[in-house]
């Protein structure tokens, strides 16, 4: 029998989940992947928009959602509105995934976790297609649960059809979602199932197949079966591939978010032993939490029978993406086994769930450091994204006729800022990492853009897909001269003048 309180809890948890994706939506300026999302909805209208659904790899059922969003505003916290509202939804759907697997009480724990989760708020926050995915991931869950456990007619058939099409539609990574469930349906040894499975693999092939082979082409996806290079050059950092530290980090994410412990920042410049360790001791209690949880979770899980199904659910995805960072189609990024996380949490919930020490040892350390890390996510800089919103109103206020502007390498947020809402006219340089394969090159590119009397400034991100920092600033200090210097939430901002032009101190 349910327990009275469980819809008063799923309501409460559902309420918490608002307050907490509400709460400073607006406040961080779009970031690079945001705003490839604004410019996928926005490039066009009408039937050019339309057609041009067609070769959006970037999810074209959202792209269509928010170019109809957009026609009554475009402030951040209205574009980000759309994608908070999925992310709330999730919180109910992901209560009556885990009942009807794990019951009642894991149910509830597992619903408080998504609520309050830094991860679900992260992208409950973002404008791109990633809270969509998850709230149409959990919906697929509930209604293959229900044909899993032969409660499924026509009616759930269609409307898991209908849920993976878009879900598919939404990201692409759904795509390691059908694969897992398509190695569950051929465990259960059942050619009715497995029959109706395949005429629904097939429905979807033909809906989807216009965005897969244009996907594969624009990977170039024939490096998953040949050795080959990519089709340009190393630029002055060397390109990163998988790493076995990219699962546990998966997991800790998953757990906590990008917002607790080394700061995504300090992760790509530094990723020591001694730089973690600078964090030791929340990553001891996080291992802790996340450990203790998932091996009890684990012997909860067996229990009910429902190893193999978390386990497929979980592991299969997270080897796909594995696969295809190996295979240098697609670099590894936690966002993209994103379709793993609903079995992870259920997986940990089931441990919390149990009343010995370890268990609630471990759901309270989980707790406050859930709490710690949302706090890091809305008010500590260290863990912002970068903001150029600010970096353009520097160079708003402060600009002079002749200035021009150096970008390296986040241009677009820039231009968005400067440019398009600023309506700033000072010429700006992007410095792309594709073509600074050498020192000699960023000095080329840097002269190029100096002007005779002129001022240049510097707007410095993301340094790190480019060229070390230290690099970058050499050349700017043997060509220039440093006047200001501004440092802002993972943007440095410089102002430079021509050496001939500066008046040497004995003349002052």
């Amino acid at each position: 029998m349910k327990p009275p309180s469980s819809d008063r809890w799923v309501l409460s948890c559902t309420l918490l989940a608002l307050v907490l994706r509400l709460f400073r939506i607006g406040h961080l300026s779009l970031h690079i992947d945001e705003l490839i999302s604004v410019d996928s909805a926005a490039w066009a209208t009408g039937i050019t928009f339309a057609r041009g659904l067609m070769h959006d790899i970037h999810g074209p059922f959202t792209s269509a959602l928010l170019h109809g969003w957009m026609q009554l505003g475009r402030s951040e916290a209205w574009m980000r509105l759309l994608y908070a509202l999925p992310s709330v939804l999730t919180v109910p759907l992901f209560y009556y995934l885990t009942r009807s697997h794990l019951g009642y009480v894991s149910a509830r724990i597992a619903t408080l976790a998504i609520a309050i989760s830094p991860f679900q708020i992260w992208y409950g926050q973002e404008v791109r297609n990633y809270a969509w995915l998850l709230f149409f991931v959990t919906a697929v869950l509930v209604a293959f649960t229900r044909i899993w456990e032969g409660r499924g007619g026509r009616q759930a058939w269609l409307g898991l059809t209908a849920l993976l099409a878009l879900s598919l539609l939404t990201n692409y990574s759904t795509v390691f979602l059908v694969v897992s469930l398509t190695v569950l349906v051929l465990t259960r040894r059942n050619r009715r199932l497995a029959f109706r499975w395949a005429a629904m693999l097939i429905v979807l092939g033909v809906v989807f197949s216009p965005w897969f082979v244009d996907w594969y082409h624009r990977v170039d996806g024939q490096r998953l079966f040949v050795d080959r290079p990519r089709s340009f050059g190393v630029p002055l950092r060397q390109a990163s591939g998988f790493s076995a530290a990219h699962v546990p980090y998966t997991f800790w994410v998953f757990a906590f978010g990008y917002s607790l412990g080394p700061s995504l920042l300090q992760l790509h410049l530094d990723r020591s032993v001694s730089s973690l360790l600078e964090h030791w001791p929340v990553l001891v209690a996080g291992a802790f939490s996340v450990g203790t949880a998932a091996v009890i979770g684990a012997w909860e899980v067996a229990r009910r029978r429902r190893t193999i199904f978390l386990a497929c659910l979980l592991v299969i995805p997270l080897a796909l993406a594995i696969a295809l960072t190996v295979r240098d189609v697609k670099a590894f990024n936690v966002r993209y086994v994103m379709v793993a996380y609903p079995p992870f949490l259920m997986l940990l919930a089931a441990g919390w769930k149990w009343r010995g020490f370890l268990g609630r040892a471990s759901a309270l350390v989980a707790l406050v450091l859930n709490v710690v890390s949302l706090g890091n996510y809305y008010f500590d800089p260290r863990y912002a994204k970068e903001d150029m919103r600010a970096a353009a109103r520097v160079i708003l206020e402060n600009e002079r006729p002749g200035d021009t502007i150096v970008v390296i390498d986040n241009n677009r947020p820039f231009r968005y800022y400067y440019v398009d809402r600023g309506e700033g006219d000072s010429p700006a340089f992007h410095l792309h990492k594709r073509f600074l394969r050498t020192d000699d090159d960023l000095r080329a590119h840097v002269q190029s853009a100096m002007e005779p009397g002129g001022r240049t400034w510097l707007v410095l991100s993301r340094w790190w897909e480019v060229a070390p920092k230290e690099t970058i600033y050499a050349v700017f200090d043997e060509l220039l001269t440093r006047r200001s210097h501004w440092e802002l939430p993972g943007v440095e901002l410089g102002l430079y003048e021509s050496t001939e032009d500066v008046i040497p101190p004995e003349a002052e």
